[in-house]
C-alpha cells in the first residue's frame, strides 16, 4: 500500500513540475547544415513540434522542457545580427562543415568572436562537426585542433561538447 501511495505521490509531483523554457542558438557558417541539423533533431528526439514558431525558430517539447531553436543565417552579412539574440540564449549549437577545410580558419574566427562576447561568455557550447560522411572530413580531434577549441572555451569559460 505504501509503495502505491509513494508512486502516486511521485507522479503528482512530476505533473506539477513547471515546464522550463530553453532557447538555443543554432549558428555556423553558411552551408554548414544548420537547418538540416534542426530537422534531424526534430525526428531523432521524437519531440512534439509546437505551433506558433516565428520564421527561423522551431519550438520543441522535450520531456519537461520547451526548447526554442533559433536558426541564425550564416552568411557573412547576416552574422552581425546574431548579437541581438545573445542575451536570450541559454546555450549555443555551433554547426561546422567538417569537410570544408578551406573555411576552417573563418569558422575559428567566427566562433572566437561569438564566444568572447560578454552575453555569451560562460554559456554552454555544443559543437556539431557536420558532414562527417564526406571524403576528407576532419575527425573530431582534428576539429578541436584546427579551431583551437580548448583555448577558446577555457578563455571564455564556456562548457563545451563536440
Amino acid at each position: 500500500m505504501f509503495h502505491l501511495f509513494s508512486h502516486c505521490w511521485s507522479w503528482l509531483q512530476a505533473i506539477q513540475e513547471p515546464i522550463r523554457k530553453v532557447t538555443l542558438l543554432v549558428m555556423g557558417l553558411d552551408n554548414a547544415g544548420k537547418t538540416s541539423i534542426i530537422m534531424d533533431m526534430e525526428r531523432a528526439l521524437g519531440a512534439e513540434v509546437l505551433p506558433d514558431a516565428q520564421p527561423g525558430q522551431t519550438h520543441l517539447r522535450v520531456d519537461r522542457f520547451e526548447v526554442t531553436l533559433v536558426d541564425l543565417p550564416g552568411g557573412q552579412r547576416s552574422r552581425s545580427a546574431w548579437r541581438s539574440h545573445y542575451s536570450t540564449a541559454h546555450g549555443l549549437l555551433f554547426v561546422l562543415d567538417s569537410s570544408d577545410l578551406a573555411r576552417m580558419e573563418e569558422a575559428r574566427r567566427v566562433l572566437s568572436r561569438v564566444l568572447s562576447h560578454p552575453d555569451i561568455s560562460g554559456k554552454p557550447l555544443l559543437l556539431l562537426a557536420n558532414k562527417q560522411d564526406a571524403a576528407g572530413a576532419l575527425l573530431p580531434c582534428e576539429v578541436i585542433e584546427r579551431l583551437c577549441l580548448e583555448r577558446l572555451v577555457n578563455e571564455n569559460r564556456s562548457p563545451c561538447r563536440i
